[in-house]
């Protein structure tokens, strides 16, 4: 296969605006190799081909930032289907036949092949010296991006067909299956080596917008601390067994962990990236197309308006259309990215981080905000809606030109963190200092941070973890980071039993509740922090309305202020004359001039505004249903709750049976006692089929019961 051929095969030539009109890509059929390899111009332009490669929808576009965001303590969308499907990764059900795992398949390697062809072909051009520093910085870029899809591949798949040269080169067109630790080593010393050669973000005329020498080597530090830990492994010889959870060997396990940490330093002595922007204006300068080069993002995947990326689409309220049009400017949003409902009770009081995972309304195409029951809340991390640059339309959707920070340097601080107890076993002040940093921006506007020391390395580990947990929602690193650390089935076991307790608690009563919140360490039940009904206020205008809204950065759009349906932390509490508490008083974000009281479900005003905004707002004091969760006719949860981790643990499906809980191990469904903790867990079939095709042209071999 010649470049000319597949250089942005399928993907057209890119229309790019905005920040990312640097990857403008002219079609190179009408050149021979030798023109393309013999000026830089050309080559630049043939590399913004490997960049359209990663962004089209089945890659970087779409897949692997929405369609295998898998289910988790964080990311999380239910699922009604009580039978077996084939294409439902989220929800951990899938087979060889799933159209998704199919078209990401294709999409990677198809990128992967770009990359290699312009690796060799560079590298046997005639402008190619090692001493030329913006040849050398394209050569690296290539391999970074080769080395982005290869780590992918590595997470969901595990042992993958693996190669570094062009297939069109090759006799064999199908590359042999490599174990997943020969290929980690080998992506990182290939990034190691082409580091070296890279340049600064601040150096490159497109800033973080391309790879830079601080994202090569944050991509080894990542490559590294996920090769370090556990990943599902097969039984050789038995394609029916799910496998088995196991790290590598121990010299290889301390190669990877040494190899992250020192990556990870490199960044951080380097002194070119901070966290001087607030948490939430790191998202929503992305989505008003503004790029800074020294702060949080490392880099940004490089979309285009009205050309790629749905980042801001998927995320955020849903915007209905109505005939393809809403009455409003940012057109259509899709909405349907969530976190786990009660992601939310695990933040800290006055984490900022905890409002990206509060979006309880969505709009209808007038504009018109409507609450939103349901089994997860927006992640309000992103949205088209933040834009106030009148980049779209009202007939706009998807392809929002929205940037997705693939590396930032609060990951490394993190990533760091982890090498360095994993490696010492200790908590050393250095790796605690990279923690307190990504923690104290979170915590700089005000407010008490109740973090505290950890105690040993296992304590601290599972801080960064929590911490990780907090800070990248949406990032699609939860279900890795529970991977790696070989605590998937747990969390999903308990993300499970969490919405069955509080379904049931709507119905017949709790009788998983004690146990979740032991495991959680919160209160949820005796304090009413889960009502089934939220009472709301109707805001009319954000931008006059005294109710600080400042956690919601449209001011145009009419929203939906939701009292505190976490009564129980409220700062005040209210007693009678002999100084019995008597009901909780909520304080809406700290402003002393608005109280309500918590008298059972029922939210009343205390006190009213006294000035213009006062016909502004409108007061409800009626409630909605939110965790409603149970069938009352049929006696049993929800389809939602039972079946949207359908592939791990999920209710009967059997007439009559649909009260039980199964956990599947190797395929079979094992019945859980009600109210007891299973002794030991089985492992998830977290990692995705070869697809059929494949196994067709390759003669590749599925395990893992698939």
């Amino acid at each position: 296969m010649k470049i000319k051929n597949i250089l942005i095969s399928g993907l057209g030539v890119l229309a790019l605006t905005a920040c990312n009109d640097y990857l403008d890509v002219d079609t190179p059929s009408k050149y021979s190799i030798e023109d393309v390899f013999s000026s830089q111009k050309d080559a630049n332009e043939a590399l913004n081909g490997v960049y359209a490669s990663i962004l089209a929808s089945d890659c970087f576009g779409q897949a692997y930032t929405y369609s295998l965001v898998l289910n988790s303590d964080v990311d999380y969308v239910s699922d009604s289907k009580e039978s077996k499907q084939t294409n439902t990764p989220k929800r951990y059900d899938c087979d060889a036949s799933s159209g998704t795992v199919n078209k990401v398949w294709k999409a990677t390697y198809a990128g992967i092949e770009n990359a290699n062809n312009f690796i060799v072909n560079l590298q046997e051009g005639s402008i190619y010296d090692e001493d030329n520093a913006n040849v050398m910085q394209m050569l690296g870029e290539a391999k970074v991006l080769r080395a982005m899809l290869y780590y992918e591949l590595l997470c969901y798949w595990g042992d993958v067909p693996f190669t570094l040269e062009p297939t069109s080169s090759t006799e064999d067109f199908a590359p042999a299956i490599e174990s997943r630790d020969v290929i980690a080593k080998a992506l990182v010393e290939d990034l190691k080596e082409a580091a070296t050669h890279m340049k600064f973000a601040e150096n490159i005329a497109e800033g973080v917008e391309r790879a830079s020498k601080e994202a090569c080597w944050a991509l080894i530090s990542r490559i590294s601390l996920q090769a370090a830990g556990y990943s599902l492994r097969h039984v050789e010889g038995d394609a029916t067994s799910y496998g088995y959870m196991a790290k590598p060997d121990q010299e290889l396990e301390k190669y990877f962990l040494t190899t992250a940490r020192a990556y990870a330093d490199s960044v951080i002595s380097s002194g070119t990236h901070s966290l001087t922007k607030d948490y939430q204006e790191v998202f929503y300068d992305e989505c008003n197309m503004i790029v800074s080069n020294a702060d949080d993002i490392i880099f940004d995947l490089p979309f285009a308006i009205e050309a790629s990326g749905y980042i801001g689409y998927r995320q955020g309220p849903q915007f209905q259309s109505n005939g393809g049009e809403t009455n409003y400017t940012w057109g259509e949003c899709g909405g349907n990215q969530y976190v786990e409902s009660f992601y939310r009770y695990s933040f800290a009081k006055d984490d900022a981080r905890k409002y990206v995972g509060e979006g309880f309304w969505y709009y209808d195409y007038q504009g018109t905000p409507v609450l939103r029951a349901s089994y997860g809340l927006h992640n309000l991390k992103w949205s088209k809606i933040w834009n106030t640059t009148s980049a779209y339309t009202n007939i706009s959707t998807g392809n929002t030109g929205i940037n997705f920070p693939y590396l930032r340097y609060a990951d490394v601080l993190l990533m760091y963190a982890e090498a360095d107890a994993k490696l010492t076993g200790e908590v050393n002040a250095d790796a605690l200092q990279a923690l307190k940093t990504v923690r104290e921006r979170a915590f700089r506007n005000g407010g008490t941070d109740p973090f505290v020391d950890p105690t040993d390395a296992d304590d601290f580990i599972k801080k960064i973890l929590d911490e990780r947990k907090w800070e990248f929602a949406g990032e699609n690193m939860r279900w890795k980071d529970l991977v790696r650390n070989n605590m998937l089935s747990e969390t999903l076991y308990w993300t499970f039993m969490r919405n069955y307790a509080v379904a049931e608690d709507a119905g017949v009563g709790v009788s998983w509740g004690d146990l979740i919140e032991e495991h959680d360490g919160v209160e949820y039940f005796d304090n009413a922090l889960l009502p089934n009904y939220l009472t709301y206020i109707y805001v009319q205008n954000p931008a006059k309305s005294k109710i600080d809204l400042s956690y919601y950065q449209n001011t145009t759009l009419p929203c939906l202020f939701i009292l505190n349906p976490e009564a129980a932390n409220a700062d005040l509490k209210t007693t009678d004359e002999s100084g019995t508490q008597i009901h909780s008083a909520v304080q809406i974000r700290n402003n002393p001039q608005w109280w309500f009281d918590d008298k059972g479900l029922d939210f009343k005003a205390i006190k009213k505004p006294n000035d213009e905004s006062v016909d502004k707002v409108t007061w409800t004091e009626s409630a909605e249903f939110f965790t409603k969760w149970y069938d009352e006719d049929g006696g049993y949860p929800q389809a939602q709750v039972r079946y949207s981790l359908y592939g791990y643990i999920r209710g009967g499906v059997d007439a009559g049976d649909y009260s039980s809980i199964y956990i599947i191990e190797n395929g079979t469904p094992k019945k859980i006692e009600a109210g007891v903790v299973p002794e030991s867990l089985p492992v998830v079939r977290y990692l995705l089929p070869i697809p059929r095709e494949a196994l067709r042209r390759g003669g590749y071999t599925n395990y893992y019961g698939y």
